[in-house]
């Protein structure tokens, strides 16, 4: 009775966030897509179910493919070079080509695999992507045929896969990590099973991988152990769950709660170095541009914080210094490229955020252009 329970309490949770994206047949307006960048264009799932390409030098729109029927877009989209893919809350994956937006290739052609809120990971020209049936499918990159798809794993996975070597890590709302092999599918000898479910996608460096939990702790897990190396805190749970996948740069975790804390811990030892506090609930995992983490709450401020010391400060929203950084709330993942921040607003426009200047862009519409 574990999971169902589970899975209960993750739903009530997202219900602001999900309810328009499943109630029937209309055209929807949600989603957590985050924006990626190549070669200077921006590619984003936007809230009226589109996938769009901007130029990151005029703002403009190179084009813009409506998804057909209409669906919510929750996955980031990512860029192999030619082709862009994204997955959709109606449960198909789609292929477009990142000169003119031109479908390639669906899958399934007809009808659907169950919907999809992880993002999608591209290795050996192979796209890997969960589904809220519980499995992991494997499609080729250039056809769209499939490869394989796993057992079901869990009632629902809305995480997304990690790899390491030739192996694909996933973990579950019940709980389990599960290790697959990366050609043919097949559950491997290990995995971990942990009293609580995992609320975010598995982060590995070296050998271990670090994953929140919905006991409001993070965990580090040796792969191949079946106990943690430590949990954080230590002592008595956060604030809230680390929802959003953590950071981790030199041997440092940096990982965002619900709580509205931005910590940084110890990767050997799970000691805490420091945490910064931005009074709301952080939603999507930090953002590193040298020694500089940047990261959003859900109000909309984004601060920029020294990753050695944790003092941090602010951006300021261009118009009126007393609101939040942009007006509108952050549920999406940040995109870091040479200096500039992509953020997509709940106000279904896109934001840019330079960090030298200390400065965030005019907003940039998504809506469709006449």
């Amino acid at each position: 009775m574990k999971q169902p329970k589970i899975l209960f309490l993750v739903v009530i949770a997202l219900l602001p966030l999900i309810l328009v994206s499943c109630s029937g047949t209309a055209q929807p307006k949600g989603g957590w897509s985050g924006p990626a960048v190549h070669d200077g264009i921006i590619y984003v799932g936007t809230r009226d179910g589109r996938v769009v390409a901007i130029n990151s030098s005029t703002g403009g729109q190179n084009w813009s493919y409506p998804i057909d029927p209409p669906a919510a877009i929750y996955t980031t989209p990512i860029v192999d070079g030619e082709l862009v893919y994204v997955g959709t809350y109606s449960g198909r994956v789609y292929a477009l080509a990142i000169a003119r937006g031109i479908e390639r290739w669906v899958y399934p052609r007809t009808g659907s695999i169950g919907a999809i809120v992880g993002s999608p990971v591209i290795a050996n020209d192979t796209i890997y992507i969960s589904n809220s049936d519980g499995m992991v499918y494997a499609l080729d990159t250039t056809y769209g045929d499939l490869k394989w798809k796993s057992e079901p794993l869990a009632v629902k996975l809305w995480t997304s896969p990690t790899v390491m070597g030739d192996t694909l890590y996933v973990s579950t709302f019940d709980g389990h990590i599960y290790a697959l092999s990366m050609e043919t599918g097949e559950l491997l000898d290990w995995s971990f099973k942990s009293q609580a479910g995992f609320a975010s996608s598995p982060v590995i460096y070296g050998d271990t991988i670090f994953v929140g939990s919905f006991d409001r702790c993070l965990y580090a897990i040796k792969i191949g152990s079946d106990v943690p190396v430590w949990k954080f805190p230590q002592e008595k749970p956060a604030g809230n769950w680390f929802w959003a996948p953590p950071v981790v740069n030199e041997g440092i975790v940096y990982a965002g709660c619900l709580d509205g804390k931005l910590y940084a811990i110890e990767a050997k030892t799970g000691e805490k170095l420091w945490e910064f506090d931005t009074g709301k609930p952080i939603v999507s995992s930090p953002v590193l541009i040298g020694n500089l983490l940047i990261v959003a709450n859900e109000a909309g401020n984004v601060y920029i914080i020294n990753s050695e010391t944790g003092d941090g400060e602010r951006i300021k929203n261009p118009d009126n210094a007393d609101k939040p950084t942009i007006n509108t709330q952050i549920r999406t993942p940040l995109c870091a490229r040479e200096g500039l921040v992509y953020i997509r607003g709940e106000d279904n426009q896109l934001y840019v955020v330079d960090i030298e200047k200390r400065e965030v862009s005019q907003p940039i519409p998504l809506t469709e252009e006449e």
